[in-house]
């Protein structure tokens, strides 16, 4: 039984950019500075899994989520980013996944704009309309025999009862994957997940000589080296799909609807790509997005009942993926490391 507060996909998951890439929010450097090198090959290698967990479920159901193999980028804007660029190909190489680096003239060959310094290359990365693929998923479950309860939200769990507004669910395992859980629900674990808030915007379809300005030869999904990084890919009918977020926004407690912050991110696009300056934005939306606070996700154990697990805090599809796929596995076998 699925008990979901909206529809399935609308929170956090459906209104994510869709990049299915094993990069955390922290750098490999960041994560071996705070776990050791071989703790952080084993944190790297989870949303690795993660992206194979939704790729393979993608292949063997036929899902029509606008599904792209695309190759990612992260792309240095200042000169002392490209430090940091080195430093995660350095970490790469260290953990033996597969990578490219650009220097400034070979980067604008493949992706042509004056404001990047240079770009590190990841292999094998993807991309997805994720609300179509969290309701195509669904309609897999139901002929599964799952039952779902979409505009079901649990307010609380008691003992194992999870408790709606019209009723109640008994189970003998309980798996609780709340977005930005609300202290009325867990007093407790509440306090260990926050929140961040940012913007996606949709343009119009570009034509063929625009897509050429952007992406000569192959199709990216690319983000940059800003504290608050600009991120965008192309989506269905060739549209560029791009988020990003403001620092008065990034932490308020509600969302914020004004378009001003993707107007800003807009903006910033636009001076990167000067020759694309005429392109319109139709469509835009917020997101909330569920962190910790070192923004690495938590699966753990209900500390009073075993029976009951929870993982939140997964900042990124491919940790959602790789977190939920985790603790179901420990319902079938306890001894699951």
């Amino acid at each position: 039984v699925l008990l979901e507060k909206g529809i399935c996909g609308s929170g956090s998951s459906g209104k994510s950019a869709g990049f299915l890439t094993p990069n955390s929010e922290e750098d490999l450097d960041q994560l071996s500075a705070e776990y050791g090198i071989e703790e952080a090959k084993k944190i790297v290698s989870m949303p690795y899994e993660g992206v194979k967990l939704i790729v393979n479920t993608i292949k063997k159901y036929k899902l029509d989520c606008d599904f792209k193999k695309q190759d990612s980028l992260y792309l240095a804007l200042h000169k002392a980013d490209e430090e940091v660029l080195r430093k995660e190909a350095e970490f790469l190489k260290k953990l033996g996944f597969k990578y490219k680096i650009y220097n400034q003239k070979e980067l604008r060959e493949i992706h042509p704009s004056h404001k990047y310094r240079m770009g590190l290359r990841y292999l094998g990365t993807c991309g997805i309309n994720s609300l179509a693929y969290t309701q195509e998923l669904k309609s897999v479950l139901i002929k599964k025999g799952v039952k779902i309860y979409e505009g079901t939200e649990v307010s609380k769990i008691v003992g194992n009862e999870a408790v709606a507004h019209l009723g109640s669910v008994k189970a003998k395992n309980i798996l609780v994957c709340i977005d930005k859980m609300k202290t009325e629900f867990d007093q407790e674990i509440s306090k260990k997940y926050y929140h961040v808030q940012t913007f996606l915007a949709v343009s119009e379809s570009l034509n063929k000589k625009e897509m050429k300005e952007l992406f000569p030869n192959e199709k990216f999904m690319c983000w940059d080296s800003d504290l608050l990084y600009m991120y965008y890919r192309i989506v269905g009918e060739n549209r560029i799909l791009l988020g990003g977020a403001s620092y008065f926004t990034s932490y308020y407690p509600k969302l914020y609807y004004s378009s001003s912050p993707i107007e800003f991110v807009i903006k910033r696009f636009k001076d990167r790509f000067p020759s694309l300056s005429h392109v319109e934005f139709n469509y835009y939306w917020p997101g909330l997005i569920d962190v910790t606070k070192d923004l690495t996700p938590i699966a753990d154990y209900d500390p009073k009942n075993k029976s009951i697990q929870y993982t939140l805090g997964c900042a990124g599809l491919p940790w959602a993926a790789f977190c939920g796929d985790y603790i179901a596995r420990r319902v079938l076998n306890k001894s699951t490391e």
